[in-house]
């Protein structure tokens, strides 16, 4: 207990409590647009009054809608440019130009096929911890335009209750909405969908990891195969829980990345909320992860800001690595398959070690 509390102390001095403002939704005239982000939402979370915006309770079943969120012309890789109130200005800010609820999953599935043109890959984003509604579709539409990710993007929205010293109530919404994860994974992964990434951060990296071992569990393993990719960004798992995980899907999908950084602030204040046992997103020692098949990007020496939490978004050096190797992976997924692969990015450039 005093090691909890003198977490959450430092937790709230470091600036990581602190009550400032949250990020907003500002909607803006369509044709005020340069450039646009499509993005498609899977919600555990239960309606405001507002239209189209979601909250921190938990909802018993899923909810669907299609967004479009304006980039500015100024935009700067790794940053959304928030506007200081509900008036953005599309040529400076971020802002919503188009909302529509969708009725249902099928509704999303239609959704999904009328975006991909042709053969083009889906991606699933799983936010983290500490996150709200339009805090999460903001950061997918920025990571979304920043890698150039033309297929479509599908935002999986649980239900967190974007406090920071709300860390076990959001484990607890993480898991509430493993089940409507699952169910939405087993129909985006039908045959008659594009190949779909999914890209779990933080928190959303433990939910993405329990959907696909339940899914594994109740028998699915095979459709597991129409994934096309597992990011796992700043993964908030227990190295001993991650490892039970993949031996559940074992083989695990390929290609698997794990973007890791050592000095990752939150994950350190994590692992001693959990009697200090290590995160996977600050895994050192490769022996640790065994025979796993795993690509694992060492982000620590790029650069950021937010605790270091989050630097495959957030670091305008580490995008550009992690675009390399997302252009690149098909092929890398033949180096990791008899045991994890680091590459590490340093003053000098990149260098690759095995475990």
């Amino acid at each position: 207990m005093n090691n909890r509390r003198a977490l959450l102390t430092y937790l709230a001095a470091s600036g990581l409590a602190a009550c400032s403002p949250r990020g907003q939704f500002g909607r803006a005239d369509a044709e005020d647009a340069t450039g646009v982000q499509q993005l498609l939402v899977a919600t555990l979370r239960v309606a405001d009054p507002a239209p189209i915006a979601y909250g921190a309770d938990r909802a018993d079943s899923a909810q669907f809608a299609q967004l479009a969120v304006s980039i500015p012309p100024v935009h700067q890789t790794g940053h959304i440019e928030w506007p200081s109130g509900n008036n953005p200005d599309p040529q400076k800010h971020f802002a919503l130009v188009g909302a529509q609820l969708l009725p249902d999953l099928e509704a999303l599935a239609g959704a999904v096929r009328e975006q991909a043109h042709g053969a083009q890959e889906a991606v699933l984003f799983v936010h983290g911890y500490n996150t709200n509604f339009a805090e999460g579709v903001y950061r997918q539409a920025q990571i979304a335009w920043d890698y150039d990710m033309k297929g479509p993007q599908i935002h999986f929205a649980w239900a967190s209750a974007a406090h920071a010293l709300a860390y076990t109530e959001d484990r607890d919404s993480a898991l509430h909405a493993r089940d409507g994860l699952v169910e939405t994974l087993l129909r985006l992964l039908q045959h008659d969908q594009p190949k779909l990434a999914i890209v779990g951060h933080s928190m959303g990296g433990f939910l993405v990891m329990e959907a696909l071992r339940q899914i594994a569990l109740q028998g699915d393993r095979k459709i597991l195969d129409r994934l096309a990719n597992v990011v796992l960004i700043s993964p908030d798992i227990d190295i001993d829980l991650f490892k039970m995980q993949a031996r559940s899907l074992a083989p695990l999908p390929q290609p698997f990345t794990v973007a890791v950084a050592k000095n990752d602030r939150l994950l350190k204040i994590s692992a001693g909320l959990s009697g200090g046992r290590q995160r996977l997103g600050t895994v050192d020692d490769l022996d640790l992860l065994g025979d796993l098949g795993i690509l694992v990007i060492d982000l620590t020496e790029a650069g950021g800001s937010g605790g270091n939490h989050f630097l495959a978004g957030s670091s305008p050096t580490a995008i550009a690595v992690m675009r390399g190797f997302r252009n690149a992976s098909p092929s890398m997924s033949v180096n990791v398959t008899f045991g994890p692969v680091r590459i590490t990015l340093g003053n000098m450039g990149l260098s690759t070690s095995s475990g």
